[in-house]
């Protein structure tokens, strides 16, 4: 039999007390007050929410032990009885949270080495030898839209680019934005 008439006084429950409410309260407020946090990092409190877990499964069995040899009824009551149980809520939802932790760190590690090994796979097996890696778009000249009635002031590079072919380039809000429906006014159809 220990020298101690409860359990309560036993280093062993204190540590408990750390490691159940202390320790993780501490880190999650510090998860919750800070605004970012690097991965190394989450990874670090994941590891050690894990680790508080089973440290305060550990101990809870060594106090049920421990309890059941004092004389305490207090003892008994709060780590041999069915209420017990309910002490191993914090265990288990400390150690989930830091074993999602660490599995959020770990996927998006994975998705990272999935996307690389699939921008070096992908580009390899769709072309062809001799083509170039990249295919660019054909370049497009931007031009300013012009207003109804307006001559534009820069010369034409090509002769047969009317106040039609302006409104065909010009980007759909414009189209809009000058009242048009579904196609330019002066080209209306006539048969």
């Amino acid at each position: 039999m220990h020298s101690d008439a409860t359990v309560f006084t036993e280093m062993r429950f204190w540590g408990l007390v750390l490691c159940s409410l202390v320790l993780p309260t501490a880190i999650f407020i510090m998860l919750f007050v800070r605004r970012e946090f690097s991965k190394v990092t989450v990874l670090g409190f994941g590891l050690l929410l894990i680790l508080l877990a089973g440290v305060d499964i550990f101990l809870l069995r060594a106090l049920a032990t421990m309890a059941r040899a004092t004389p305490s009824l207090a003892d008994d009551l709060v780590f041999s009885s069915a209420l017990s149980i309910a002490l191993y809520i914090f265990p288990a939802a400390f150690g989930t949270f830091g074993l999602n932790m660490v599995s959020h760190v770990l996927m998006h590690y994975l998705k990272q080495k999935e996307l690389r090994f699939e921008r070096h796979q992908v580009p390899q097996r769709q072309r062809p030898t001799g083509t170039p890696s990249r295919i660019r778009a054909p370049a497009v000249r931007r031009i300013r839209p012009q207003a109804d009635g307006e001559e534009d002031s820069r010369p034409d590079e090509s002769p047969g680019r009317g106040p039609r072919s302006r409104w065909l380039h010009a980007s759909p809000g414009v189209r809009r934005r000058r009242g048009a429906v579904a196609r330019p006014p002066s080209a209306s159809r006539s048969s």
